[in-house]
Order: structure tokens, then sequence, then C-alpha cells
């Protein structure tokens, strides 16, 4: 049986998430990250937030792209999957 998905919701979810990872795979601060992402730091904060309804452009996510040196996948994966990389 398919799992019913809340695109909205699951996909905001592993994007934060994994905008969290990337940026501590980076060793960046979240000064850092907002700079070279050129946003604040409360608006990087609220996209990293999962409960948080605040959801990323297409714009920002192909600079984060770029900033982090990460392809799209690795954003919308399951986040449990890029953990690893942390260690």
């Amino acid at each position: 049986m398919r799992r019913k998905y809340n695109l909205k919701i699951d996909i905001k979810r592993n994007i934060c998430q994994n905008m969290k990872i990337a940026k501590k795979i980076c060793g960046y601060s979240v000064d850092k990250a907002s700079e070279l992402l050129d946003i604040t730091n409360e608006h990087l904060k609220r996209i990293e937030a999962p409960n948080v309804p605040n959801y990323i452009s297409f714009e920002l996510l192909y600079i984060a792209m770029n900033v982090y040196k990460k392809d799209a996948n690795f954003f919308f994966s399951d986040p449990k999957e890029n953990e690893k990389f942390l260690k």
C-alpha cells in the first residue's frame, strides 16, 4: 500500500533538515551560511525549522545547491541518509 504524502509538509521537512545537515557538513555557522545565501539569519532559521510554514524558493534552493556543493537529490532525500555524512 502506498504511503500518503502531504507533499508540502514532507518536502519542506526534508529540505529544511537537509539544509541544516549541508551547513554542518560545510562547517558554516548560521551567520556565514546566511551571508553566502544572501539572506538574513532569521530567514535561514525559519527555512531550517521544520514546523515553521516558511517555504524555500527554487531560486534559493539553487543558490544553496551551489553554496553547499550538493545536488537537488541531497535536499529532497531522506535526511537520515544524509546524516551519515556528518560522521
